[in-house]
């Protein structure tokens, strides 16, 4: 045999990319946690750079470089600028920025960490406390970051066309954190009042959130745990976004508390991420699904049919999926109304 002979069917591009995105998601997360993106709203150079960042000049010009091979940054006579992508999303005062989004990334990166031991049965025991990072206010300002992406508004865009939206009167963000879903709800109907129910820790940056868009007189706030507290009654919509990725037994009861606090007629409405029946994608939901077990936590991303199928079994007819998903959000909107 031959070295020349020994040729591969297909090239190693592939496994490439994997390993340069973990390259250049390493470059991001420093460039945020020096603010590169704050201060190259201006051209600069990369001693102005280093000046101002306390960093080494030689290496500062690399990195920088680095930035601009990831269309970050564009230079142009010796000065580095943002590109229109950074602008949009990586300097603090945008209304579509996502650092802290970006850095929950990098924290959930160390999770990954933990890979090869949970292979080999080293599981942590499931926490009584669910997600225990919610409690941190950076948690509930990544997940608002994530929705400003377009997740909201697909969402609401979708929904604000359904019928039971247009008849509502009463609606429950049920684990609404941030609540721009409750507002823009709000916004979409002006005869709907809405209600945000999340954990009293976390209903202090809700209630930020709803004085920023001044909707003090059309969105309240009522603390509480979904899982173990009364929610209320007398909603005509109960809404919950990516907050049911529980065990089955679990999630089951939730839903029946939701079903009782429903007006007849009223409808429950889902915005998750889904897998599909054989559980292999799409990418996103299926990494997602493998992450939440290294976290210990063992909840669940589901199917369509699994999806249907709970919310049959806890007394909602008429259920019925929506495809609201994009590239790297595969969403679905789950409904199912309680019988007048």
């Amino acid at each position: 045999m031959r070295v020349m002979d020994m040729i591969p069917e297909i090239g190693s591009e592939p496994l490439d990319r994997i390993l340069k995105g973990c390259e250049a998601s390493n470059i991001l997360r420093t460039s945020l946690d020096l603010d590169i993106f704050d201060l190259l709203e201006e051209p600069k150079t990369a001693e102005q750079v280093s000046s101002e960042t306390g960093t080494v000049a030689a290496f500062t010009e690399k990195f920088l470089n680095a930035l601009c091979t990831i269309d970050l940054l564009s230079k142009r006579d010796g000065n580095y600028t943002n590109t229109q992508l950074a602008s949009t999303f990586l300097v603090r005062k945008s209304p579509f920025y996502q650092g802290n989004m970006i850095r929950l990334s990098g924290n959930n990166s160390l999770n990954w960490l933990k890979l090869g031991s949970v292979m080999k049965g080293d599981v942590q025991k499931e926490k009584n406390k669910r997600f225990e990072d919610v409690f941190d206010p950076s948690f509930i300002l990544a997940m608002a970051e994530g929705s400003m992406r377009g997740s909201l508004h697909r969402t609401t865009k979708e929904v604000s066309t359904l019928p039971e939206f247009k008849r509502a009167r009463t609606l429950l963000d049920l684990g609404g954190g941030h609540g721009l879903y409750a507002i823009a709800f709000a916004e979409m109907n002006p005869e709907l009042d809405a209600t945000v129910f999340d954990l009293p820790p976390v209903t202090e940056v809700t209630r930020e959130f709803i004085k920023r868009y001044d909707m003090n007189e059309r969105v309240n706030v009522a603390g509480g745990d979904f899982a173990l507290d009364d929610i209320g009654h007398g909603y005509d919509i109960v809404f919950a976004s990516d907050v049911f990725y529980r065990k089955p037994d679990v999630l089951f009861s939730i839903l029946k508390k939701i079903h009782d606090a429903l007006n007849d007629g009223g409808s429950i409405m889902l915005k998750h991420w889904i897998l599909n029946d054989d559980r292999t994608a799409p990418p996103t939901s299926v990494l997602f699904d493998l992450m939440l077990s290294l976290r210990g936590d063992w909840h669940h991303i589901y199917t369509e049919d699994e999806y249907t199928e709970l919310l049959r079994d806890a007394g909602f007819s008429n259920v019925r999926l929506l495809d609201i998903s994009s590239q790297t959000s595969p969403s679905a909107l789950i409904i199912g109304n309680k019988d007048e």
